[in-house]
C-alpha cells in the first residue's frame, strides 16, 4: 500500500491507496488516521495523483464530483452506513437518526455514529453531512470546526 500528502485550505491530508483503489484519506492530526510509516510514500502513484486533483477540485468548487475507485476496509455494517452517506447531495444533511432510519433500523443511532466516526474516506464518503436530529454539529474525528468549514462551503456553492 501507498500514501501520499498533501494540503488543502483546511490543512494536510493523507491518502492511501493500493494499486487498484482508495482505501482512505485522512487529515493530518484526525482521529483513526493510520500511522503513515506503515506505507510506502508514493506520490508518483496515479490514483493517489488523482486523488490530490479531485479532493483539490473539490475545494474550489464544493459541488465536484467525486470520481475514485474506492474500497474502504470496513465491516459490512460500516459499509452499509457509508452507502447512504455517498447519497446525500451537496448542500443537505441528515441527521444520525435518519441515517440509521435508511438502514432500517432506527434503534442503531450510536452504532450508526460509530461507523461515521470511523470513515476512513473523509469528504470523498461525506460523513461531515450528517448532524445531530436537533441540527446541532456532532462528532468530527477531523474535529468540528472542519465539519463547520466543509457544510459552509458546500452551502455557498449551492446558493450561488
Amino acid at each position: 500500500m501507498y500514501y501520499s500528502e498533501f494540503s488543502t485550505p483546511m490543512g494536510k491530508m493523507y491518502a492511501v491507496a493500493d494499486n487498484h483503489y482508495l482505501l482512505g484519506l485522512y487529515y493530518e492530526g484526525q482521529k483513526y488516521c493510520p500511522d503513515m510509516s506503515q506505507f510506502e510514500c508514493n506520490p508518483s502513484n496515479d490514483l493517489l495523483q488523482a486523488t490530490t486533483h479531485q479532493v483539490q477540485a473539490y475545494f474550489s468548487n464544493s459541488n465536484y464530483q467525486f470520481d475514485l475507485p474506492l474500497n474502504p476496509q470496513v465491516s459490512e455494517f460500516q459499509q452499509r452506513v457509508l452507502s447512504v452517506l455517498r447519497n446525500i447531495p451537496v448542500g443537505k444533511t441528515l441527521s444520525y437518526q435518519q441515517v440509521a432510519d435508511e438502514l432500517n433500523q432506527p434503534t442503531a443511532t450510536r452504532a450508526v455514529a460509530s461507523a461515521i466516526a470511523k470513515n476512513p474516506l473523509i469528504i470523498v464518503i461525506p460523513c461531515h453531512r450528517v448532524i445531530g436530529q436537533d441540527g446541532s454539529l456532532r462528532g468530527f474525528a477531523a474535529g468540528l470546526e472542519r465539519k463547520q468549514q466543509l457544510l459552509e462551503l458546500e452551502r455557498e456553492v449551492v446558493a450561488a
